[in-house]
C-alpha cells in the first residue's frame, strides 16, 4: 500500500514539473514570436507572465532541486530585463535583450524535463542575469503582468482576494480616480467560475501607466445578466500626469476547469477623454484584449455592458 502511495507521489510531482516548465516554455516561444513580429505590447506582457510562471514554480518545494530553482530565478529576471527593454523599446529604437536566445532556454528547459542535462551544464548559464533578490522577487514585490495562463501557478501568486492596491499618496493640486466596478453584463453570468476583471492603464504606445491590479473573485449572487463584483479600484497616478491618449482596460477572467487555466472572455475599455464623475457604461468587445485599439467587435449584439462609478478625488 505504502509502495503505491509513494509512486503515486512520484508521479504526481513529475506531471506537476512537467506541467510547469511546458507551460514557461509555451509562454517563452509565444513572448518571443511576438516580438519577432513587431508587437512589443503583447511580447513584453507575454514575457512578464514567463517571468511569473518561473518564479512561482520555484516555490513547489518538491519539484525543483535548489540548483534548478536557482537556473529559474536567473531565466526569470533575464526574461523581466527582456520586457523590460520592449518598454524602453517603445520610446526609442532599441531592441530587448538578446544575449541569451530563446530557443536555447525553451531547449535547456526540455532538456530538464527529460533529464539528460544540470542547469549549470547549459552552455548560456554564465551569461544568464543574477537570480533576483528577495526585495525584487515578484512574489514580494508585484509584476507589472499578473495574468497567467496556468490556474493553479495564479492563485498561488495572488489567491482569490485580488492584486488592489490602495492609494499611499495624495499630492495636492493633482486629480485621482477611483474606479467602482459594480458589475459586467453577461448573457450567461451563472456559467463563469472564479470570475475577476483586471485593470490595465496603457499609454497610446502601449507602456503601461502603473502596474496592474486585479478584482477579487466575484462571489456576490448573480443577477439574471450580470456578474457583480461591487469593488474599488484606486489609481494611483493623478490624472494629470496620465499621457493624452491613454486608455483604461477591463479585462473579464474566469477559470476553465477542463483546461485547468484562466480565460479572457471579453474586455471593455475607457478613454481619458471619457472620464467624467458617475455613473456611465462601457461597451464590451471580444477576445483576445486589443491593447492597440484597432479591431474592436462588440461581444454581443445584445445590450450588455460593463457598469462603473468614477469619483475623482481632488486636494
Amino acid at each position: 500500500f505504502f509502495i503505491s502511495v509513494l509512486i503515486g507521489m512520484s508521479a504526481a510531482l513529475k506531471n506537476s514539473r512537467e506541467k510547469i516548465l511546458h507551460s514557461v516554455i509555451e509562454s517563452a516561444n509565444k513572448a518571443s514570436s511576438l516580438e519577432s513580429w513587431g508587437m512589443p505590447v503583447e511580447a513584453t506582457a507575454e514575457y512578464m507572465r514567463c517571468n511569473r510562471q518561473l518564479t512561482i514554480a520555484t516555490t513547489e518545494k518538491e519539484s525543483f532541486a535548489d540548483s534548478e530553482k536557482e537556473f529559474l530565478l536567473r531565466i526569470a529576471s533575464l526574461m523581466e530585463m527582456r520586457a523590460n527593454a520592449l518598454q524602453d523599446s517603445l520610446k526609442s529604437a532599441a531592441g530587448s535583450d538578446d544575449s541569451v536566445d530563446i530557443t536555447d532556454i525553451c531547449q535547456a528547459l526540455q532538456n530538464m524535463i527529460k533529464g539528460d542535462m544540470t542547469p549549470v551544464e547549459s552552455s548560456f548559464y554564465n551569461k544568464l542575469p543574477a537570480a533576483p533578490t528577495e526585495s525584487r522577487n515578484p512574489l514580494k514585490a508585484r509584476s507589472l503582468f499578473l495574468s497567467d495562463d496556468d490556474y493553479s501557478l495564479a492563485i498561488k501568486a495572488m489567491g482569490k482576494s485580488g492584486t488592489l492596491v490602495k492609494r499611499r499618496q495624495i499630492l495636492p493640486g493633482k486629480t485621482y480616480l477611483t474606479i467602482t466596478i459594480n458589475k459586467i453584463g453577461m448573457k450567461d453570468p451563472q456559467s463563469y467560475i472564479d470570475p475577476v476583471i483586471t485593470i490595465t492603464t496603457l499609454t497610446q504606445q502601449g507602456t503601461l501607466v502603473e502596474p496592474q491590479q486585479d478584482t477579487p473573485v466575484s462571489t456576490k449572487h448573480r443577477e439574471v445578466a450580470y456578474v457583480p463584483f461591487d469593488v474599488d479600484v484606486e489609481l494611483s497616478t493623478p490624472l494629470e500626469e496620465i499621457p493624452q491618449g491613454s486608455a483604461i482596460f477591463f479585462e473579464f477572467k474566469h477559470f476553465k476547469p477542463k483546461k485547468h487555466s484562466i480565460s479572457v472572455k471579453c474586455f471593455s475599455l475607457m478613454e481619458m477623454d471619457e472620464i467624467k464623475p458617475g455613473k456611465t457604461f462601457l461597451e464590451i468587445y471580444k477576445k483576445p484584449t486589443d491593447f492597440r485599439r484597432k479591431n474592436l467587435s462588440l461581444l454581443s449584439v445584445k445590450p450588455l455592458y460593463l457598469h462603473v462609478t468614477l469619483i475623482l478625488h481632488k486636494i
